[in-house]
């Protein structure tokens, strides 16, 4: 019996190892923040999808558009869910973003397969944190 426990605890440790393999390899990459500069949204326009995290608030899935100017908007991944606009504008090689629910800053990195759009605001009613993460494939 012995080997069969030895055999069963060696396959749930290479089932684990896997695992943790895995989930690193979906992980969002830890690049640095890109450098923006005037005409960077144009690169960085299209459909994104990612989650929305509100301090206080269940984390919802959420979608979000960027346009060529900065515009964009987002809005939950559910059936009929309204689009809240806003608007980035690039300072010092930074994002700042005013939206309808929110403002603060953004940063977009980039690997070698897409990119990553994050936020760092706070709700303009209450002053909660915005942390939402989005990403898109090239």
């Amino acid at each position: 019996m012995a080997p069969i426990r030895w055999f069963s605890g060696r396959g749930v440790g290479v089932v684990a190892l896997a695992a943790v393999i895995a989930g690193c390899a979906a992980a969002p990459t830890n690049e640095p923040a890109r450098v923006m500069k005037e005409g960077d949204f144009k690169m960085l326009s299209g459909h994104w999808t990612g989650k929305s995290d509100v301090q206080g608030e269940l984390s919802a899935e959420i979608e979000g558009v960027i346009n060529e100017d900065g515009s964009f908007w987002i809005a939950d991944r559910r059936p009929n869910a309204t689009q809240a606009p806003g608007m980035m504008k690039i300072v010092d090689g930074g994002v700042q973003y005013d939206a309808a629910k929110s403002q603060g800053k953004m940063t977009f990195h980039e690997s070698s397969t897409g990119w990553t759009w994050n936020w760092q605001g706070v709700t303009k009613e209450g002053g909660r944190r915005v942390s939402n993460q989005l990403t898109k494939s090239k």
